[in-house]
């Protein structure tokens, strides 16, 4: 990541939530939804590109639960390190809130598992086996 971009603690606000998520091929989610969600962030970061916010990732949990979520870069200035900062900054951020045995877990869509090995994430199977249930059946055709 070159020096045009900073790298700032911070949750991004609701539009540039919603619009990083759409951007980066995340599932969409409501206006309503971000609202609920985004101040109960443990550890979050923004990137900005002089003053437009182009990456994003937070960190929710309990003290002793964690999940790695919302990691998205603008496809313009994606394959810059953006990604790999972002995630070593929020590891490190966490580190400094959580105690040595907290447990963080991540949901990796794709190649994205190599980039969060580079961090000591490891697939659990078989050991362990990540289910996920939505709420709803009409999440993912979520508008903004």
């Amino acid at each position: 990541m070159d020096a045009t971009y900073s790298l700032v603690p911070g949750v991004p606000s609701v539009d540039d939530y919603l619009r990083l998520r759409r951007a980066s091929g995340l599932t969409p989610r409501s206006a309503e939804a971000a609202h609920a969600g985004l101040p109960r962030t443990v550890v979050g970061v923004i990137v900005r590109h002089g003053e437009t916010v182009v990456g994003m990732g937070r960190v929710v949990g309990d003290g002793l639960f964690y999940l790695l979520v919302d990691i998205a870069v603008d496809p313009a200035h994606q394959k810059k390190g953006i990604g790999k900062a972002l995630v070593g900054r929020l590891m490190d951020e966490l580190g400094k809130v959580s105690p040595a045995e907290a447990y963080v877990g991540l949901f990796a869509d794709g190649e994205a598992c190599h980039l969060y090995a580079k961090f000591g994430f490891e697939p659990t199977a078989p050991a362990s086996l990540g289910m996920a249930r939505w709420i709803a059946s009409r999440v993912g055709s979520v508008r903004s």
